[in-house]
């Protein structure tokens, strides 16, 4: 079953899965190893999040399962899904489950899940592990890796100062020297998460002071760098275009899903840098991609 933000995580993790891998495989109790992903269709109709094998001293899988709104009945799926992984691969499977925001936190979410016979007794106990995002430090989700940096601006430490979050973030992002496709994807990612915890306006106050950022690293300099490459004003401006246009795709795309052939060309015919501004203002209020291109 799709849930709210699942195209923003996935490829969030597709950008760098062995740090989300290795971050929770730890908080798991699983040894340290190589990691690879695994296929997440379990049944006709079942999907798990994320299924990773960690090849270590003692082979085991990981099972990362992610909730942004409250819903009770979670720690019932999680059983379900960690028997039928267990089938799959015969290996010990350890499942966490990471809660994004507090809204997200269910009274039945406590680790452990019991399920009770007709006289009361108990038939059977599941254990999990219960991530809440918002409870760990800033430094602790920069330290998981690129990856996973865009959490830490989901945590209550961010949000008492976010300035300061925004700056070390940035801090992570060019520090990484990871390419252009890497961190605009990152940004991207990180724009639409935000959207959990902050109001519209404060998410686009937080873009504008991370753009404001971007411009001054090199990171943004290189994106720039075929323009000046040709010596020419206009060729800075084709730049700036490129730039906000592919970062304007990437948001879209983890929010709407992959444009239509239309809405690809109007994207890509946008020649004014004011108005690719607002459309990143916009984009939280937009509930398609037809919407939100009509926006002004």
């Amino acid at each position: 079953m799709a849930k709210p933000f699942d195209a923003t995580l996935n490829a969030l993790i597709a950008v760098r899965p062995d740090d989300w891998a290795a971050y929770f495989a730890r908080l798991a109790g699983i040894p340290p190893g190589p990691s690879e992903s695994l296929d997440t269709d379990l049944a006709t109709t079942l999907q798990a999040d994320r299924i990773f094998r960690i090849n270590g001293s003692k082979p085991a899988l990981l099972h990362l399962e992610l909730e942004a709104n409250h819903r009770l009945g979670v720690p019932r799926d999680l059983m379900r899904y960690n028997t039928l992984i267990d089938h799959q691969h015969e290996l010990p499977v350890e499942t966490v489950l990471v809660l994004l925001r507090p809204k997200a936190l269910a009274s039945d979410q406590n680790g452990l899940y019991t399920r009770h016979g007709v006289t009361g007794s108990i038939i059977s106990q599941f254990r999990y592990r219960v991530e809440r995002v918002w409870e760990r430090s800033i430094d602790d989700w920069l330290r998981g890796g690129l990856g996973l940096a865009p959490l830490a601006l989901l945590t209550d430490e961010a949000s008492a100062d976010l300035e300061t979050a925004l700056d070390r973030f940035h801090t992570c992002l060019v520090g990484t020297g990871a390419d252009r496709t890497v961190t605009n994807s990152v940004l991207g990612s990180s724009y639409v998460l935000c959207g959990l915890r902050y109001d519209n306006e404060r998410v686009a106050e937080m873009y504008r002071r991370l753009s404001m950022l971007m411009k001054e690293s090199t990171t943004y300099q290189a994106i720039l760098g075929e323009g000046r490459e040709q010596g020419l004003e206009q060729g800075l401006e084709q730049g700036r275009l490129r730039a906000s246009r592919e970062l304007l795709l990437r948001q879209g795309t983890k929010k709407f899903g992959s444009p239509s052939v239309a809405s690809a060309a109007i994207l890509n015919g946008i020649t004014d840098l004011g108005r690719l501004e607002r459309l990143a203002d916009q984009i939280l209020d937009a509930t398609g991609w037809d919407e939100w291109l009509k926006t002004e």
